[in-house]
């Protein structure tokens, strides 16, 4: 129950056309039709401007919008559009081909609109285009600060609803090698970039990794969510394979636990030949360096694992390795 409507627009007749928004929507939609690892993932549906001047037309999109919102209880929906945004007296709109003056495409807040009424399980905006951070901004609710071309903007959001902007709605966006600059992280995050160590991918990671890729002279990039449970974007090459974080408990009796080593952990003959496990000590001491390499274990002054082998030093869990431990006690891995 996870569906996607992507729309790219390059083609604007009226207007000055762009060069990036047909392949950001194109390779969205390859992204989140399949996790890392091959099964399904998202439903979608692609539009894009290829189709001539008049694909993606004010009522095409709102009636496409109208058809992915609707019958979505239980579902989790998500929207994507990359092309040309405007300010209007009336608030922010998304562009469309067939753009005219005081009828631009479809209103940011009648987006909103729908996602604050659906009965879908949750909803994410993904918006490359410029002003795209008006969204949400409910007219009548924004509050005037010092200049008139500054307000401290207020967004209503239902639970699990969540909007990320290229930039904010003051703001234009840029494209940058053949992509909306916004949506060429985007697109490096889900295919990495932003998962967690179980490979998972949230607007919560994603945000944070788009974000940080912007200077203070450059577009800022907007999230904007009310979440009690985030969605799992998309699945991409965990850091740790699942079982091996479950496993924790089984060689650290605590979280606080600190595992002497021994000579023995290192062991003779290494490297071990080909589909030769090595000895139970030695297993333990390749998985402790797997859990190193992923920043879950740690040493006294950070030494390497050999010596404090040869040592009969001691391991012990990181902060983010105590995580995972209580995770795997609690059987929530």
């Amino acid at each position: 129950m996870k569906r996607a409507l992507l729309v790219g627009v390059d083609d604007y007749p009226s207007l000055g056309s762009l060069t990036g928004c047909v392949a950001d929507a194109t390779a969205l939609r390859e992204l989140l039709a399949r996790h890392a690892h091959g099964t399904p993932n998202w439903r979608t549906e692609l539009i894009t401007s290829d189709a001539g001047p008049h694909a993606v037309t004010r009522d095409r999109l709102r009636g496409v919008l109208t058809a992915l919102f609707r019958n979505a209880r239980d579902a989790d929906l998500l929207f994507f559009f990359a092309g040309h945004g405007a300010q209007t007296p009336w608030g922010a709109d998304l562009v469309t081909q067939d753009a005219v003056s005081d009828s631009l495409g479809v209103s940011m807040n009648d987006l909103v609109t729908l996602a604050n009424d659906s009965p879908a399980r949750s909803v994410t905006l993904l918006l490359d285009c410029c002003f795209s951070g008006d969204t949400g901004n409910t007219p009548g609710l924004q509050t005037a600060g010092v200049a008139e071309s500054f307000r401290l903007n207020k967004a209503v959001l239902r639970e699990n609803v969540t909007v990320m902007a290229a930039s904010r709605g003051t703001e234009v966006s840029q494209e940058a090698v053949g992509h909306g600059a916004f949506t060429r992280i985007l697109l490096d995050g889900l295919e990495g970039g932003a998962t967690d160590h179980r490979g998972n991918v949230t607007a919560l990671s994603l945000y944070g990794y788009i974000s940080a890729a912007f200077d203070a002279w450059e577009q800022r990039p907007v999230l904007k969510t009310y979440l009690t449970e985030p969605v799992v974007l998309r699945v991409g090459p965990p850091w740790l394979d699942p079982e091996l974080l479950r496993a924790l408990p089984e060689h650290f009796a605590t979280e606080d636990y600190r595992l002497q080593l021994s000579p023995a952990h290192e062991g003779d003959g290494r490297p071990l030949p080909p589909n030769d496990p090595g000895t139970l000590e030695q297993q333990q001491f390749d998985y402790l360096g797997r859990l190193r390499n992923a920043n879950l274990v740690t040493t006294d002054d950070k030494r390497d694992h050999y010596w404090v082998a040869m040592e009969s030093g001691h391991v012990y869990l990181t902060s983010l390795g105590r995580y995972f431990w209580r995770l795997a006690a609690r059987e929530l891995l």
